[in-house]
């Protein structure tokens, strides 16, 4: 399946934790492999993540084959709004970023709030 990532998997999920506990428009965070396997992060415990995970791949997949059909190219980021909260998803190589966020999120902050989580975590993604 390629390298080992050079960071250790607590460490995502304390990183992952910080960001839901400084936005507090982000309800979730998740690492998803390609697989549909949650490698790190947390999200509501009113929610399966075995759901969660299966979702988001079976969601990144269809959007990448479509973005590719219409000649956009490859999906750089995902997001999903909906009447009670909204989702983010920011693919990678071996796994996606996955976010689940509040009603009325400041989509702004959310993203700022991913690309610097994104440096951080970048090789388990990649």
């Amino acid at each position: 399946m390629g390298e080992l990532p050079s960071i250790d998997m607590n460490q995502v999920d304390g990183i992952l934790k910080r960001l839901s506990e400084t936005n507090q428009d982000i309800v979730g965070a998740a690492i998803v492999s390609n697989e549909g396997f949650m490698l790190a992060g947390k999200i509501p415990k009113n929610i399966d993540e075995d759901l969660v995970s299966a979702v988001f791949t079976a969601l990144r997949s269809i959007a990448q084959r479509a973005s590719q059909q219409i000649e956009l190219g490859n999906v750089t980021q995902l997001i999903m709004l909906s009447e009670n909260g909204g989702a983010l998803i920011h693919p990678c190589k071996r796994s996606s970023l996955i976010l689940l966020m509040k009603p009325n999120a400041n989509l702004g902050l959310i993203l700022i709030d991913v690309m610097n989580v994104m440096r951080e975590i970048k090789d388990v993604l990649e």
